[in-house]
């Protein structure tokens, strides 16, 4: 059996295709469609709609969400193989040249300040012993910072425009206290215990 590997924008991309070449809808069906019949009475999607509401909001959300991430890293493809192309670089020497000749190493100080800060979840590890780990991990978060910075960069100089929407959760102010006025465009919720 051939097992395949993909990280990155890749396996954001074959997620994002997944989902829209599914036979199956990610939205909700006909509110009035019958889900169940008992002995003669039907269960719709209507009568389920206000038990599920809450789940169904949060995996749309979480949908709306993995589509963002698959966009936003293929604008980022985009937008650095134009900028390589137009510099007369490979991606590679691009990114080399904008973020990895950037970055400032690791200090010594950096790695001791992170081995302090975290030294009871480390144990009786010396410090000696977690220097390499901290030092990489730290590294690997100043290169991933300045990539995010270089792509924001290229993002402002370039006409992008998204058209994904997040998703609308509707709720209903029946009884609820309201300031301001009825039929505004924009309600905003707040959600306070009061204890």
């Amino acid at each position: 059996m051939n097992h395949y590997r993909t990280t990155g924008t890749k396996s954001a991309v074959f997620f994002l295709a997944l989902l829209l070449s599914a036979p199956w809808s990610l939205q909700a069906e006909d509110k009035q469609g019958v889900l169940a019949t008992v002995e003669g009475h039907n269960i719709t999607e209507a009568d389920i709609a206000g038990n599920i509401a809450a789940q169904m909001a949060q995996i749309n959300n979480q949908i709306y969400m993995a589509k963002k991430r698959a966009v936003d890293a293929l604008i980022a493809d985009q937008l650095l193989n134009r900028e390589a192309k137009k510099r007369g670089l490979s991606r590679e020497q691009l990114l080399q040249q904008e973020v990895n000749a950037k970055v400032t190493p690791v200090s010594d100080a950096e790695v001791e300040q992170v081995y302090n800060a975290n030294k009871a979840r480390l144990g009786d590890k010396s410090l000696e012993e977690m220097k390499a780990p901290i030092t990489q991990q730290l590294q690997g978060v100043k290169l991933q910072q300045q990539q995010q910075t270089f792509i924001r960069d290229l993002r402002k100089a370039a006409t992008v425009k998204v058209l994904l929407k997040p998703p609308v959760v509707n709720i209903a102010l029946d009884g609820a206290p309201v300031r301001g006025k009825p039929n505004a465009p924009v309600t905003l919720v707040e959600f306070s215990d009061f204890q």
